[in-house]
């Protein structure tokens, strides 16, 4: 396998990390019982995304160093605070905008050394 589809599989994984926790914000905020939240189709569906993560993360592995792998999980901020905005409407901010510019600058530092 090469490094870019193991810098691919590491970008999905970051993707599906995010929407797992959309699925787990939807479940969390469902007008249910709390013990029924953890059968709520979101919340399992959240949790098959977040079983997903380690399987892909693994066969990345096999091609990128470790340090950068887990440099990259912070990418799951970029698409939560994307994701967050586009399906639970919530409001974008500078400091936010900051925050995910620092963390782009930061990756493409590591990725790039």
């Amino acid at each position: 396998m090469s490094m870019e589809i193991g810098f691919l599989l590491l970008l999905l994984v970051s993707m599906l990390a995010a929407v797992g926790h959309i699925c787990f914000k939807k479940a969390a905020v469902a007008n249910i019982s709390f013990a029924r939240k953890f059968v709520h189709p979101f919340f399992l569906a959240g949790v098959f995304f977040f079983i997903c993560c380690p399987v892909i993360s693994s066969l990345a592995a096999q091609v990128i160093d470790f340090s950068i792998m887990y440099a990259m999980t912070a990418l799951n901020f970029v698409f939560v605070l994307l994701l967050s905005r586009i399906i639970l409407e919530e409001s974008i901010d500078w400091p936010k905008i900051t925050g995910v510019c620092i963390i782009v600058i930061g990756l493409l530092v590591m990725i790039t050394a």
